[in-house]
């Protein structure tokens, strides 16, 4: 089989530079012509004017640099499956010679009734299959470009979007306004079943494709020379369910050593119809020499089941690694230091799941529902099964019931700790850190506190519980307004905002936080201070100070 050696992995890996310099190169310019502050806030429309123009010079440098590089890397695609050709074929012929060694009969030793006809076809398909590869490979190149391009465009007008939604800072409207992008990368390949991909992941496939089939080719022809057609397909522990049917199958290779039905074998042109050799496919066959070659015997139920568990182990460590390359990115290139952190948690928490292949137990989940977890965004969350009434999660989220059972136990003790009372529990919902942007939030209007997954981790919050603390603290500040005859809707949300940071800006002053101390109770106190929002400061000093009995 081909051995794909330098030249499939080293294009697949030009063009994983190729995106990153273009992602590199836009954050750069985001990060370089930040926006000037005023009284005001942010001059976003000066940013606007001077981000449009980085971006022409972006596309204009782009063109540039990348023509010359294109140009190389296409122009080794014919290298390579001429390559693999006649390493199929050479691979082929010492096959061959190895089973007339133990007793083979050849049909036809080379030279005898060569068919000229035939490899002048097979030059003109590897002629035309190094055409279409590189033609190919053209068009997603351009379009990459033109993606990249488009995103920029985008990105510069949805930054000042998210900046008027409350995002609260340049880097975090920055980030907001990147994240699916970077989430996605420069997926600008669209395929038939409507899945979208990056260059690096259309190129590997598109250069495996090509690869085998020129490696294939070239089997076939030195088949065809000593007038042998018949073929097996191997049988390996994680078939995919396409050709599972197939392994193990002698056919009639029709396709590339010229066979021709024996009433007894399917036809390899069959095979491949009903999906054998599929994109991406790692199945293979070898050739089958009649009295010498054992055939491979069915598979037994237990294969089955094995082959089946191997493959879908295979696609989620696969899809594992995709999160953690999908972290890497947003860790790499978000402006604000938080979500740095948060992405940085979640690509290590993928990476171990990626290497140790092992899934998160599932949560059950009963009866769904819609919720709006914030203005205008609505999502999907069930109810689960063993917190009836009390806890959700969305689809999007994923957690072991350990982590639900820590989350949900440090809510009770917050609550106990602030003196709430246990009648006024308050729905949990598990959301992603995509949907509320955010460790967490209480929601005063609807008495709903939304937590993502990774709250239970240390190293991404803090602290021990100090999610749940501090949104408990603000379910503490809401029942105080309550007690003043407070009914706090949609409605009155602003007010209520404004009065309680009268409130907290009181008590503040009484403990003596200023802009002086206050770095000694977070980064996000410090942050919030700046900000105006002493409610946040408050939750901050009695969940890392006071409930641990510290002084400022």
């Amino acid at each position: 089989m081909p051995k794909y050696v330098n030249g499939e992995y080293d294009i697949e890996k030009a063009f994983r530079a190729i995106e990153d310099e273009l992602i590199h190169s836009m954050i750069r310019n985001f990060k370089q012509h930040r926006a000037e502050e005023t009284k005001e806030g942010y001059n976003w429309s000066a940013w606007q004017i001077e981000q449009l123009k980085s971006l022409e010079q972006y596309k204009k440098a782009n063109a540039e640099k990348f023509a010359s590089r294109f140009s190389n890397i296409n122009a080794s695609v014919e290298e390579l499956i001429k390559e693999a050709r006649a390493q199929g074929g050479s691979e082929q012929e010492e096959q061959i010679l190895k089973a007339i060694k133990n007793g083979f009969k050849a049909a036809k030793p080379p030279g005898q009734g060569m068919e000229a006809a035939f490899f002048r076809l097979n030059d003109k398909k590897i002629e035309a299959l190094a055409k279409a590869t590189k033609n190919d490979l053209s068009k997603a190149e351009h379009a990459t470009l033109r993606m990249a391009n488009d995103k920029y465009r985008q990105i510069i007008f949805n930054a000042q979007v998210y900046a008027n939604t409350g995002a609260g800072t340049y880097e975090k409207a920055v980030d907001m306004a990147t994240r699916d992008f970077l989430s996605a990368g420069i997926n600008s390949i669209e395929y038939k079943d409507g899945s979208r991909h990056n260059i690096k992941e259309y190129a590997g496939m598109a250069i495996r494709t090509a690869d085998k089939r020129a490696y294939l080719t070239g089997e076939g022809e030195k088949r065809k020379e000593w007038g042998v057609t018949t073929v097996i397909v191997k049988k390996r522990g994680n078939a995919c369910p396409k050709c599972l049917p197939f392994c193990g199958k002698i056919l009639i290779d029709d396709v590339w050593s010229g066979g021709v039905p024996d009433g007894k074998h399917k036809l390899m042109s069959q095979a491949i119809a009903a999906g054998l050799y599929h994109p991406n496919c790692k199945d293979i066959h070898t050739t089958y020499f009649e009295g010498i070659t054992k055939y491979g015997e069915p598979y037994t139920d237990t294969e089955l089941k094995q082959i089946e568990g191997d493959y879908n182990e295979e696609q989620k460590q696969k899809y594992a690694q995709r999160q953690a390359e999908r972290f890497d990115r947003l860790e790499k290139y978000s402006l604000d230091d938080d979500n740095k952190k948060m992405y940085a948690a979640r690509k290590k928490q993928w990476e171990k799941q990626a290497d140790s292949k092992q899934e998160y137990k599932p949560v059950n989940r009963g009866e769904s529902k819609i919720a709006e977890v914030k203005n205008n965004r609505n999502i999907n969350i069930s109810e689960v099964e063993d917190y009836k009434g009390e806890v959700y999660i969305s689809d999007k989220a994923n957690i072991k019931p350990r982590a639900l059972h820590e989350i949900y136990n440090n809510t009770m003790k917050a609550m106990e700790l602030w003196e709430i009372s246990k009648d006024r529990r308050p729905e949990i919902r598990i959301v992603s850190y995509e949907e509320l942007e955010a460790y967490g939030k209480y929601n005063a209007v609807d008495n709903v506190v939304y937590y993502i997954p990774e709250v239970v981790s240390e190293d991404i919050v803090g602290g021990k519980a100090i999610t749940e603390y501090h949104e408990m603290w603000h379910m503490k500040q809401a029942e105080k307004f309550r007690s003043k005859g407070w009914n706090i809707t949609k409605e009155n949300y602003g007010k209520y905002i404004r009065e309680l940071n009268k409130e907290c800006k009181k008590t503040i002053d009484v403990l003596g936080i200023n802009e002086y101390n206050v770095g000694k109770i977070s980064d996000y106190a410090e942050k919030m201070l700046d900000y105006g929002r002493y409610d946040e400061v408050e939750a901050e000093y009695m969940t890392i100070i006071k409930s641990k009995g510290k002084e400022l």
